[in-house]
């Protein structure tokens, strides 16, 4: 079965779709008719939470002094139609938010962000039944939540129209063969499953399920509504999603550039490409091309922040297969049956090893490689 789920997993990432790509990531909404004060503190803070995914920003004790300052923010406005009523669209000056933020240590997260497809299902006394509808509460919950805090979220039943491919059953049970086929025209870079229950009068409990590294991942929230739950558990993705894409700037030590080698690049547009597509990552501040050898470029990328931050942004960019050596893959590959029966004859050389004590260490296969090797999968 984990193959299996591999295997679609694989098939996924070599989709045509990519990462979502926020457009209006430094963009406002706001109502009209207030005074400028007002609705320049507002486009800033919609701004603020939507960089940070996190809407506690905006009350951290340096942030919100500074919204009194949101007039010198501001780059564009323009009257507006909304779903509200009059309103107005405001532009921001990307480079002064990322400056403040990065002032007071706060992790940005760039345009190119991680879609996550959501397949809930409610257990009742009677039966279990997907949630589904455009007015069903909790999935209006997370859309409004997620619109919020710019995550990309697909919740294919909250389409008044949409008929599952496959059964709340199925759901429920987590056959992720079919889950993970039914979710291959999403295109979304995680699957999960939300399952909603009652284990007792007043409280409601929801345990959502996803793959990570080809590892199944279980977590468990209770809450006395199942809007509260739906509100902790984005929060909840978004913190575990933060600590891998989130971007602190100007917090590389040590290593401030390095060479990436891109493979695959076999004509002049795709090179553009890729340029442009590390030119526009947070964690990069600038990128140089040093040699160009058949269909191989090698860059010479400065960064803006740490090496796993780098990487963690290459991983949204479905067209860049990493091309590690065995011996990098191993520092954390699962153990293989060949390695669990060496580790069974390791006592056999215990006497061997105690005379190789005193030797010279090899370099540690921890250690990073000089160089990050890639291959550019075009569409």
């Amino acid at each position: 079965m984990r193959l299996l789920i591999t295997a679609l997993c694989f098939m996924l990432c070599l989709s045509s779709a990519q990462a979502k790509q926020l457009t209006d990531l430094y963009q406002a909404v706001v109502p009209a008719g207030q005074s400028q004060s007002a609705w320049q503190q507002q486009a800033l803070a919609q701004v603020l939470v939507k960089v940070t995914v996190n809407p506690a920003v905006v009350e951290q004790a340096a942030i919100k002094a500074e919204l009194k300052n949101a007039g010198n923010y501001i780059k564009t406005f323009a009257a507006v139609s909304s779903e509200q009523g009059p309103a107005l669209k405001v532009g921001l000056d990307e480079q002064k938010v990322q400056q403040l933020l990065s002032q007071h240590q706060i992790a940005i997260w760039g345009a190119r962000r991680p879609a996550i497809v959501l397949w809930p299902v409610e257990q009742t006394p009677e039966s279990r039944v997907f949630m589904q509808g455009a007015a069903n509460p909790v999935l209006t919950q997370l859309q409004q939540q997620a619109k919020a805090i710019g995550l990309p979220l697909e919740l294919p039943t909250a389409s008044d129209t949409y008929v599952p491919t496959l059964s709340q059953d199925e759901v429920w049970a987590g056959n992720w063969l079919l889950i993970e086929q039914a979710s291959l025209p999403f295109n979304a870079d995680q699957t999960l499953i939300l399952l909603f229950d009652q284990p007792t009068a007043g409280q409601y409990r929801l345990t959502w399920q996803g793959y990570e590294q080809d590892q199944l991942v279980s977590n468990e929230l209770v809450a006395s509504s199942q809007q509260e739950l739906a509100s902790a558990f984005l929060s909840s993705l978004t913190a575990q999603l933060a600590s891998k894409f989130a971007v602190q700037l100007g917090s590389q030590q040590g290593q401030t550039e390095l060479e990436l080698d891109i493979e695959g690049l076999t004509n002049f547009v795709d090179q553009v490409k890729v340029q442009q597509m590390l030119s526009a990552m947070l964690s990069v501040k600038q990128v140089t091309v040093q040699e160009r050898k058949a269909d191989l470029l090698k860059f010479k990328v400065q960064l803006a922040a740490d090496r796993g931050a780098f990487i963690n942004s290459l991983s949204l960019e479905r067209r860049l297969q990493s091309l590690q050596t065995a011996a990098e893959q191993t520092v954390s590959a699962e153990p293989t049956e060949a390695t669990e029966t060496a580790a069974e004859t390791d006592e056999l050389f215990a006497e061997m090893a105690a005379e190789m004590a005193t030797e010279p260490t090899a370099a540690s296969p921890d250690v990073m490689p000089s160089v990050l090797r890639y291959r550019y999968i075009p569409n």
